[in-house]
């Protein structure tokens, strides 16, 4: 391929127990000419991130305002090359990851690019339903009807273009990607350009704890998405029920497995994957519908 300018840029709080490993799997990348800046951003942590990040040879910065998209922006501002690519700072990346998301930029009509993101093989329920149900996959969220996206942990843009539009919400504590996307695809007409080839492997949430707070953040992402564009979608009395509609399916569904079980026509994987479908669906709404309210409420 030909020479290309990247910058890697990883936000990170308190990751002591991934970021090495993350750091070791990018210095044995396949050489790239061009991608010659590693930015760590640290946010805030207090355990040992920044003394064993301080162990490899990258650009160590700090941002202390908290979030996600302040880090990726002080990452973003300070990076000199073309191309800008994001890796969250629980994963790893294949070998050839980098050489794989920087291809599509070749054409210079390609804004924005995401690689394929491989659960680490599940240990627990909350793993295994996640690694299953997969809600940052692209195969669901670039065929999204509303606010198509692709998950900051596995991004690369060009930073002209993300310059242009700002950086990132850093008043969006969550759904900062699908926020990015939607403002990038506004100002190019750029479509998220899916390269499967450029591979990272993401530990998921291991305790239900975790899960249901992931589920209520992602739940709330998406509500602050409909009261910030209400000329892309306008959340309504039809949407309501639909969503009850299928909560009470998701309810009853894996009590109907259940019975199935007793009388052998049923596993316990599919049981249990639909009991933690139920439970995600719950507190994801959940979490959607106390921001929905919350705002609307503020503002009136």
């Amino acid at each position: 391929m030909a020479e290309i300018s990247a910058s890697v840029v990883i936000p990170v709080l308190n990751g002591e127990d991934t970021i090495g490993d993350l750091l070791a799997a990018l210095t044995r990348q396949r050489r790239v000419a061009g991608v010659d800046e590693l930015i760590v951003v640290d946010n805030g942590s207090t355990d040992r991130t920044r003394e064993i990040v301080a162990q490899y040879n990258v650009t160590l910065l700090h941002e202390p305002k908290r979030g996600p998209s302040a880090a990726r922006n002080q990452g973003l501002y300070n990076s000199s090359n073309e191309l800008v690519v994001y890796l969250d700072a629980d994963t790893v990346p294949s070998r050839d990851w980098i050489r794989e998301i920087c291809a599509p930029f070749e054409d210079p009509g390609v804004i924005i690019v995401s690689g394929r993101t491989i659960s680490y093989p599940p240990s627990s329920p909350a793993e295994r339903f996640i690694a299953r149900q997969g809600p940052l996959q692209p195969e669901h969220n670039l065929g999204r009807k509303i606010f198509p996206f692709m998950s900051s942990r596995n991004l690369a843009v060009r930073r002209e273009a993300a310059l242009s539009i700002g950086g990132w919400a850093e008043d969006m504590p969550t759904a900062e990607d699908m926020d990015f996307c939607t403002r990038l695809r506004r100002a190019y007409g750029a479509e998220v350009v899916f390269q499967p080839n450029a591979v990272v492997f993401h530990r998921e949430r291991r305790t239900d704890e975790q899960l249901r707070k992931q589920a209520w953040t992602y739940g709330e992402g998406l509500a602050d998405m409909y009261l910030r564009y209400p000329q892309d979608a306008n959340w309504s009395i039809k949407n309501t029920l639909q969503v009850a509609c299928a909560l009470v399916t998701r309810a009853v569904y894996p009590e109907l497995l259940r019975v199935k079980r007793f009388f052998g026509f049923s596993g316990e994987n599919q049981r249990e994957f639909f009991e933690y479908l139920r439970f995600w669906s719950y507190w994801y709404w959940r979490g959607f519908f106390s921001m929905y309210r919350r705002r609307v409420r503020k503002e009136l």
